[in-house]
């Protein structure tokens, strides 16, 4: 079963014939690359050797490196995938206009459906908000000209966080949020890169500076996992840095359970099915083969498989 491994301590990551070794103060801990879905290097003063990093993206894994704040700042994908990536390219350039916009008001609905679910389970006691959250769902035009997604997400961080809240302010709230979008970003920009997609092309964003336009839009329904951890764990987010024990299981949202086509199934799998429908929708130009995830309690289980 892959594996996502953080690295803390240690001096320096090498390969030794098909295993990961840490070496730290003369002490060697292994494990088999091929086992690796993600790798976490969050210690800055870590050495890690091409080899490794050539065997681990080879094998199908992701490296994410963090920063000495512990934020994730930068993402190593694997460039092999399962399909071939000129005909994924040569589909996304021919994807007009309208079949974007219809795209993205699916997404758009299926993050506020989302979003609402996670007030639920947070117990939020705004019923009335709750009710417009699902009836903004049902309202997105294509290409969410009405802004349901703006106003939604207002709506939401009220009512999961207070009144008080500010989105990007420089506190612990705000850093879990950053952290655990950072960890669904990072391995839905491998996903689709692996599926064939070419991530600089979006449906939705459009910055020329941005190598992931298409990861950000399509991981939109996703975050509320993000969301739900912080909320559960929001009386301990005291400053604006995350403790090792947060940030490992921020890590770990990617083993939680979802719903995904009427089946519970670890998130890591459920992404990997997400971005095959929107293979299966570009390919047959219908936005209704995307297949989206709903959520649960955060639990860990073993995946229907």
């Amino acid at each position: 079963m892959q594996r996502t491994l953080i690295i803390h301590t240690g001096e320096r990551l090498i390969k030794r014939e098909n295993w990961l070794v840490l070496q730290s103060e003369g002490i060697e801990k292994r494990v088999p690359i091929d086992d690796l879905f993600c790798v976490v290097i969050d210690n800055p003063q870590m050495v890690m050797s091409t080899a490794l990093v050539t065997a681990i993206t080879g094998a199908g894994g992701h490296v994410l490196f963090c920063d000495e704040k512990h934020l994730p700042t930068a993402i190593l994908c694997p460039q092999s995938g399962y399909y071939r990536p000129y005909r994924i390219l040569e589909l996304q350039l021919l994807i007009d206009e309208d079949f974007r916009e219809a795209l993205w008001a699916e997404v758009v609905r299926a993050k506020l459906l989302n979003q609402a679910k996670a007030l639920m389970i947070a117990k939020c006691q705004d019923r009335k908000r709750l009710y417009r959250l699902r009836q903004l769902a049902q309202q997105v035009e294509a290409g969410d000209k009405g802004n349901c997604e703006g106003i939604g997400a207002k709506m939401f961080f009220r009512l999961m966080y207070g009144a008080d809240f500010i989105r990007m302010r420089d506190d612990g709230i705000n850093a879990a949020l950053n952290y655990g979008y950072t960890i669904i970003r990072s391995t839905l920009a491998k996903l689709l890169a692996a599926h064939g997609f070419n991530t600089v092309l979006g449906i939705h964003h459009i910055n020329s500076a941005n190598y992931f336009n298409l990861v950000d839009d399509m991981m939109e329904p996703w975050r509320p996992l993000a969301d739900m951890w912080t909320d559960l764990h929001h009386e301990e987010l005291l400053d604006g840095t995350l403790t090792k024990k947060q940030r490992t299981e921020l890590i770990g949202l990617l083993n939680r359970v979802v719903l995904f086509g009427g089946r519970r199934m670890k998130v890591r799998a459920a992404m990997d099915r997400y971005v095959a429908s929107l293979v299966a929708a570009v390919e047959k130009k219908d936005v209704h083969c995307l297949r989206f995830p709903e959520l649960l309690p955060l639990a860990m289980e073993k995946e229907d498989e």
